[in-house]
């Protein structure tokens, strides 16, 4: 027998896996009980309503967790200063000195956040941070080797997009080896955090 309502159900899957797994039958049993109640066509605009607001707050919530943040501001610095750079190599002088002064603001002003999201011993953090390094380091050379073979007299849409890939793997790359040399080794190769 199929599960009923399946429209929703496949809606429900775009909340986080672990706000999902815990409500998600619930969810789906109060939107029958809208619909036994109210209709089809009020339970389908009520829970439109609030599936575009509820959804986007829980990823939220999920990406501000401490590891996450962290993460995500170190993303953001890295934007900013990968935008600084790009506007810095298009020639456009202000908005690079702009998006470059916001960066360093950043790492500043939140530097005891990022310095702990470094110093946590953890070697599976470590290895993923050097790994992506590695990855970016690639990439890198990779766009710079097709860039430097492809460029001609004009700027075609292949420089552009190679540009967009390799000037943030530039960057990144070497900011994910200097904070995976950073993080610190647990010993024995043992996961603390996980042991917590």
């Amino acid at each position: 027998m199929a599960a009923p309502y399946p429209v929703y159900r496949s809606l429900v899957r775009l909340y986080p896996s672990a706000f999902r797994h815990e409500y998600g039958e619930d969810l789906v049993a109060h939107y029958g009980d809208l619909v036994a109640d109210r209709g089809a066509r009020a339970a389908r605009t009520r829970t439109a309503l609030d599936l575009a607001i509820t959804i986007p707050r829980y990823h939220l919530e999920h990406v501000m967790t401490e590891q996450h943040s962290t993460t995500v501001l170190g993303l953001v610095i890295g934007l900013f200063a990968a935008g600084g750079l790009a506007s810095l190599m298009t020639g456009v002088g202000p908005p690079s000195l702009i998006l470059f002064a916001v960066a360093i603001g950043l790492a500043v002003t939140q530097r005891s956040t990022l310095s702990r999201a470094l110093r946590v011993p953890n070697s599976n953090l470590r290895r993923r941070r050097l790994q992506t390094a590695a990855a970016l380091g690639g990439t890198f050379v990779l766009t710079y080797g097709t860039f430097s073979l492809t460029v001609g007299d004009s700027w075609t849409i292949t420089d552009t997009l190679l540009a967009l890939v390799g000037i943030p793997a530039m960057i990144a790359a070497p900011l994910f080896l200097l904070a995976g040399l950073l993080t610190p080794r647990t010993p024995n190769g043992e996961d603390l955090v996980r042991a917590r």
